[in-house]
């Protein structure tokens, strides 16, 4: 059979999925490889003709042979989802519809499919390729929680590897806080399931042997779990940079508790794990009761960032701004509290109710919930929250984040977090000197691209030339600053480019 499956852009250009919105890049990266669609093509039979598609760095097939087409859509890829099924079953093509979104709200789909697969596909796979082959799919298959022992690893093989910088190892699915924002565990669970050692190992042999030397180990919480978490950082010691291997260099997302446990911190940065995502959220104690994030009460969040980095890990945090105590000084009020981070890399986003959510159920019941923005529906020329606040207007919510964004990423505020960061980061185990200077692939970093191009700006001239003197009186950390320093370059000038479409939205 001709299988086709496809990871459709983001409605939105967004940095943490695509490089082709950055100005000046040659070619088109995905930041992370997309897999989703690797990870089911592994189900498929090995006699079958498999296509797959990142349309972040490809362009769609509309004129594929193809028996089945496959699509998995999660909340910002709803509109160009839904258009490329409506295109392919108007060409006379089978489609079927997986993925987060699918699986949260499956009402939004039936109609736009010949199939719905909704939840973990792992648990149905076997019995969708009898039906599929004996040519009786179903109109929808409801899935169970997959056990990740069994999972096939994918099929890396047929993605195209050359265009994205980091790969990607599912570690657990499941996370067993309870952020009322977060829709992880309506669709996941909050009890943590996890992948086993050796299996995690199979699947990085596939990675670097496919030339990845930056590899994203996908994991709702990979420290909630102390014991767990030591078991797998311990295999990844025991083969990161061994028996001739290049190093690599691992990223995941943590919660701030891990700062209370420097033994695990220092077998972090032992295995190779450099760079942790964090949602700190705010500062503000009253904010953080509201939304649940109980982990982050009661302790200094910037002294735990600091023992954190000082451990030698690398800090990408979670900003939120629009809480219902948050009023308009909360904007400066967040920039002020992120200025004494030892954290470059900062997200910034409105709150959001995703559907399905304890936060989307609570806005709804009281009339607070704008139905038209939370599947995905643009409203006016700025992307604005699906929720209304509670202290001000979703149109100052929006212009207050973009204000923020622009003063965090503005270089006179960036390199003042530069030389905290630098000051602080503690000196890795691995060199990863060896893997940053060889071709991957056939290619240099692609970010690191941008560091001559954006060093024509005066302002920015003057924080890569400051990153360079931090480079030279701190050596051991040249990896991490350079690497901080093409991402924050990356989101500048993707930041920018966004203000300038919604600008050029707005004058028409």
């Amino acid at each position: 059979m001709k299988i086709y499956l496809i990871a459709p852009r983001t409605d939105e250009p967004n940095f943490d999925s695509a490089m082709s919105s950055v100005p000046g890049m040659r070619g088109r990266y995905a930041l992370v490889a997309a897999s989703g669609i690797a990870s089911v093509a592994a189900w498929f039979p090995a006699s079958d003709d498999i296509r797959l598609c990142d349309e972040t760095v490809q362009d769609v097939d509309l004129e594929a042979e193809a028996d089945l087409v496959g699509l998995s859509i999660n909340v910002s890829q709803i509109r160009r989802g839904l258009e490329l099924a409506r295109e392919f079953r108007r060409r006379g093509r089978r489609v079927v519809l997986g993925g987060a979104h699918v699986s949260l709200a499956p009402e939004l789909f039936r109609g736009e499919a010949d199939c719905l697969v909704i939840g973990e596909f792992e648990t149905v796979a076997p019995r969708f390729m009898t039906d599929l082959k004996a040519g009786g799919l179903q109109s929808e298959y409801r899935c169970g929680q997959a056990d990740l022992a069994q999972a096939p690893v994918p099929r890396w093989d047929l993605y195209p590897n050359d265009c994205a910088i980091a790969g990607v190892v599912q570690t657990s699915r499941g996370c067993p806080f309870e952020c009322s924002f977060c829709d992880v565990i309506q669709y996941l669970g909050r009890k943590q399931r996890h992948k086993p050692p050796h299996r995690v190992i199979a699947e990085l042999e596939e990675l670097h042997a496919l030339g990845y030397r930056e590899i994203t180990l996908s994991d709702d919480n990979f420290t909630v779990y102390r014991k767990r978490t030591r078991e797998l950082l311990t295999a990844l010691l025991d083969w990161n940079g061994l028996e001739g291997r290049a190093p690599v260099q691992f990223s995941t997302q943590m919660s701030i508790d891990v700062a209370r446990d420097p033994d695990l911190l220092a077998l972090c940065n032992a295995a190779g794990l450099r760079h942790a995502f964090v949602g700190l959220e705010t500062s503000n104690a009253e904010s953080l009761t509201e939304s649940r994030k109980r982990q982050n009460l009661g302790v200094d969040l910037v002294g735990e960032c600091e023992k954190i980095v000082r451990a030698g890990l690398t800090i990408h945090a979670g900003l939120i701004v629009g809480f219902d105590h948050d009023d308009l000084s909360c904007f400066e009020q967040q920039f002020a509290f992120a200025q004494r981070l030892p954290v470059v890399g900062l997200n910034v986003s409105a709150l959001v109710a995703p559907y399905a959510t304890p936060l989307y159920a609570e806005m709804r019941q009281a009339g607070r919930i704008v139905e038209e923005a939370t599947h995905g529906t643009p409203v006016g020329n700025t992307p604005l929250t699906n929720l209304i606040p509670a202290r001000m207007t979703r149109e100052e919510l929006a212009e207050g984040r973009a204000w923020l964004k622009a003063k965090l990423l503005a270089p006179e505020n960036a390199i003042l977090r530069f030389e905290r960061y630098a000051r602080t980061l503690g000196t890795p185990r691995l060199d990863m000197a060896q893997s940053a200077d060889q071709p991957v692939r056939g290619r240099r970093h692609p970010l690191r691209e941008l560091i001559p191009m954006m060093a024509r700006e005066p302002g920015m001239r003057r924080l890569i030339t400051g990153v360079r003197d931090m480079i030279a009186e701190r050596p051991e950390i040249a990896y991490d600053l350079n690497s901080t320093l093409a991402m924050y370059l990356g989101d500048a000038a993707r930041t920018r480019a966004a203000s300038e479409r919604h600008a050029l939205r707005s004058a028409s």
